[in-house]
């Protein structure tokens, strides 16, 4: 993989986003990290090291997003969601130290109505009405970077 792909992807915990990537290396750098199996997308938009891909029996035919550890499942569908989502339900209480999620578990968003981002495999988004992605609807715990 190209070092300066590879430094990137090192500095933010193996999570890559196409707009981050495109800032130090060609385009074409990230499609051959992809090819070359350095890199897998997990989401649109979203790429992960292969190396942090679980590789545990009966986690094999999973999606790439429900192969990453919970921690840094719940990092990539924070980068995907780009500020118009926050984590809930499930998601939320592993984050707060109430609730155990795997690799494999759906990874839960909350939403307003009307936004970009739509439910899609390994997510689950929830719509609601007046939802607004800020205080006091939303409190922070940690970074999502």
């Amino acid at each position: 993989m190209n070092e300066v792909l590879r430094d990137l992807a090192r500095r933010s915990g193996g999570l890559v986003t196409r707009a981050m990537a495109t800032q130090v290396v060609p385009p074409w750098t990230l499609q051959h990290a992809c090819a070359a199996g350095h890199l897998v997308r997990v989401l649109p938009e979203v790429f992960v090291a292969t190396d942090l891909l679980v590789g545990e029996a009966g986690h094999a035919t999973l999606p790439a997003l429900g192969r990453l550890h919970p921690a840094l499942g719940h990092r990539a569908v924070c980068a995907w969601a780009g500020g118009r989502a926050a984590l809930s339900h499930l998601s939320a209480l592993h984050v707060w130290g109430l609730h155990r999620q795997r690799a494999g578990d759906v990874l839960h968003l909350s939403a307003p109505v009307n936004p970009a981002i739509r439910t899609r495999p390994g997510v689950r988004v929830h719509r609601r009405q007046g939802f607004v992605v800020g205080p006091p609807q939303v409190v922070r715990r940690g970074a999502c970077r």
